[in-house]
C-alpha cells in the first residue's frame, strides 16, 4: 500500500518536471513582423546587420552586430512565413572577425 502510494507520488513529481520542459523545448523561437523587429535591433540596440545566408534546412538567417558594445542578436526568417523575424540567440559579447585578406565588412550597408 505504501509503496504503491509512493510511486503515485514520484510520478506526479517526474510529470510536473519533465511536462514543463517539453513544452519549452517545443515552443518555437519568439517571432516579430520582420521590419519592426530589424529597426528596433537598429535604433535601439544599435546593431547592424553584418551576416546574411541561407540555411541547409531552407530558412535566411542573419547577425546583427553592435560594434561600440559587442552585443549581437541571431535570428532566422522562414519560408512559411518571410514577413516575421524570429530570434533565436543573443549575447553580450562578441566581435567581427577579419574576412580572409584582413578587411571588415563595409559600413552603411543598406540592411535589406
Amino acid at each position: 500500500m505504501f509503496t504503491n502510494k509512493l510511486t503515485k507520488i514520484l510520478y506526479m513529481v517526474v510529470l510536473m518536471v519533465v511536462l514543463p520542459l517539453t513544452a519549452y523545448a517545443q515552443n518555437p523561437a519568439p517571432c516579430r513582423d520582420r521590419d519592426k523587429a530589424i529597426t528596433y535591433l537598429e535604433n535601439v540596440h544599435g546593431e547592424e546587420l553584418v551576416f546574411r545566408g541561407i540555411s541547409t534546412r531552407g530558412h535566411i538567417t542573419l547577425i546583427h552586430f553592435n560594434s561600440k558594445t559587442g552585443e549581437w542578436t541571431a535570428s532566422i526568417i522562414r519560408t512559411q512565413n518571410p514577413t516575421l523575424l524570429c530570434g533565436v540567440d543573443n549575447g553580450g559579447t562578441g566581435e567581427i572577425m577579419a574576412n580572409g585578406d584582413g578587411s571588415t565588412l563595409k559600413k552603411k550597408k543598406k540592411t535589406w
